[in-house]
């Protein structure tokens, strides 16, 4: 698809929350970029300040903390979520995280500077920017309670929130996740994964 298709298909979603006229998001348009980037592409590294925010389209973006061990999977975004690095987005301050993509991934990218310009030219779409904010949020607290489940429950709510995000996530990732052993995923994993075969 080309930008203007993935523009109609972010404009879809954000009608549900406040709804503008197409013309209103000609701004908008002006100052996205569309990006395709492979599995396992990087989109901001460690130590970096996140310069961008991005609205998936298409395909799964993961922010691993760096650790003394590594890198360890913190959260996971998909279509209609905002991959960023908040805090680091706001403050323009390096942090020790890093975004991966875990799938093929398309999205659409906004600066700070960006947003913050049309918010000036366009005050109308402060109020879509705080529900967009408070979606966010929400997301990320319902993303916390999968994590804290048990990972045989968990896996499975990641799964419907996620369909297909089981084939791109390593046993040493969905451990991080759900903060368990290796073996336990190992145990787990594809005995969930085939139980429940043609639902995801």
């Amino acid at each position: 698809m080309e930008k203007r298709e993935y523009m109609e298909q972010l404009i879809a979603d954000y009608n549900t929350i406040k709804k503008f006229p197409e013309e209103s998001y000609e701004a908008v348009y002006q100052k996205l970029t569309l990006r395709t980037v492979s599995r396992n592409g990087i989109l901001k590294k460690v130590d970096m300040p996140d310069e961008k925010s991005r609205y998936i389209c298409e395909g799964y973006v993961g922010l691993f903390q760096e650790m003394q061990d590594g890198l360890k999977l913190f959260r996971i975004f998909g279509p209609s979520d905002v991959a960023f690095d908040e805090q680091s987005f706001r403050t323009k301050t390096p942090s020790k995280t890093v975004l991966k993509a875990l799938s093929d991934t398309v999205f659409l990218e906004f600066t700070l500077d960006a947003e913050n310009e049309l918010l000036n030219r366009k005050p109308d779409f402060y109020y879509l920017a705080l529900e967009v904010a408070h979606r966010i949020n929400k997301r990320n607290l319902e993303q916390q309670t999968i994590k804290d489940r048990k990972f045989k429950e968990g896996f499975l709510l990641l799964l419907n929130k996620f369909p297909g995000i089981g084939q791109y996530l390593k046993n040493r990732d969905l451990a991080d996740f759900f903060n368990c052993s290796i073996s336990t995923v190992e145990r787990l994993k594809f005995s969930i994964m085939n139980d429940h075969e043609g639902r995801f």
